[in-house]
């Protein structure tokens, strides 16, 4: 922990920064001068950070479930401020806990979602509040919470209910706590990245269990979706790089009255106007046909085996009722 930070009006708090968005983000602010707090859970990556990141890096080993540890971490940050606010706290650190149908989903999985994606970070943003102006002793300009949410937030893909279930939450968190804030001059910014490389989607596809031969009615669907996110994966050469959620993030903490929520994604049209803007009824259509839920399953037909049951979803000639 350093004795002094030489700006103590650019000190950002970053939650989940070993890799991915968390770590684009760290470099990006570094870059522009920032010293960065960010949490990580494991030592390997404490150590590794602080020594790619140097002086204008500071590790908080925390999970931002455990609201002691974040409490713990908040108050060693409050030491080095020397009694000035933060120019920013950005809400990043979240999981996917993979591709499930709802009426499969584990409810404990659920539960995990939820925890991580939605409550842990009103469980950070309460212990950062005071340094960030709801102390009103501190000094310097009251700071911004950017809150990383996703473009599945506003609309949800089959089998990824839970996802955008705890990012849609999120959202609503946001919302309300902008307007709650406001009397205090401090700012709650939605970030909705698209796709972008990094480790999440190789997660979804390590930890894809197999589904083929286990009796659910989904089983074929779910097929396809992890099919999807393969070929996605495969083809992240058109994904943007983590740094470029770093750029809206510093734009966002030097603007007076910055925008409540920012999409940073690829292929606008494709990933955010068309999902957003055009009637559902037309986005069920479409969303149907690239996961292959055209084929309406009929009722009181004779018992098949499991393994036909698992080629419904890549049926060929399926067309939308």
């Amino acid at each position: 922990m350093p004795a002094h930070i030489g700006n103590l009006d650019k000190v950002v708090v970053v939650t989940g920064v070993s890799s991915g968005i968390g770590y684009g983000i760290t470099k990006y602010l570094i870059n522009q001068g920032c010293h960065v707090f960010g949490s990580v859970r494991k030592d390997e990556d404490a150590r590794r950070l602080q020594i790619e990141c140097g002086d204008s890096f500071t590790v908080l080993k925390f999970d931002v479930t455990d609201e002691g540890a974040v409490q713990k971490a908040a108050a060693k940050v409050a030491d080095c401020m020397h009694g000035h606010c933060l120019l920013g706290l950005v809400n990043n650190a979240g999981i996917h806990v993979g591709l499930d149908a709802l009426a499969d989903q584990p409810i404990e999985k659920l539960r995990k979602q939820l925890e991580v994606n939605l409550v842990a970070q009103l469980i950070v943003t309460k212990a950062f509040l005071p340094q960030l102006g709801l102390d009103l002793t501190l000094k310097g300009k009251p700071g911004k919470i950017l809150n990383m949410s996703s473009i599945y937030g506003s609309y949800t893909l089959p089998f990824s209910s839970a996802y955008s279930a705890s990012k849609a939450g999120l959202n609503a968190l946001s919302e309300g706590m902008r307007r709650e804030l406001k009397p205090f001059g401090i700012g709650v910014v939605i970030i909705a990245p698209g796709p972008i490389r990094t480790e999440i989607w190789d997660d979804l596809i390590r930890n894809a269990e197999p589904v083929a031969d286990s009796g659910s009615l989904f089983a074929g669907h779910v097929q396809t979706a992890h099919a999807l996110s393969v070929t996605e994966t495969s083809k992240r050469s058109w994904f943007w790089e983590p740094e470029v959620v770093g750029k809206h993030v510093w734009k966002v903490l030097n603007r007076r009255f910055p925008p409540t929520h920012v999409v940073v994604t690829p292929n606008f049209w494709l990933n955010w106007f068309g999902p957003t803007f055009f009637p559902g009824r037309i986005v069920d259509i479409e969303i149907s046909r690239r996961f292959k839920l055209c084929r309406r399953h009929k009722r009181f037909e004779a018992p098949v085996s499991v393994k036909e049951l698992s080629k419904i979803g890549h049926a060929e000639g399926s067309v939308c009722p």
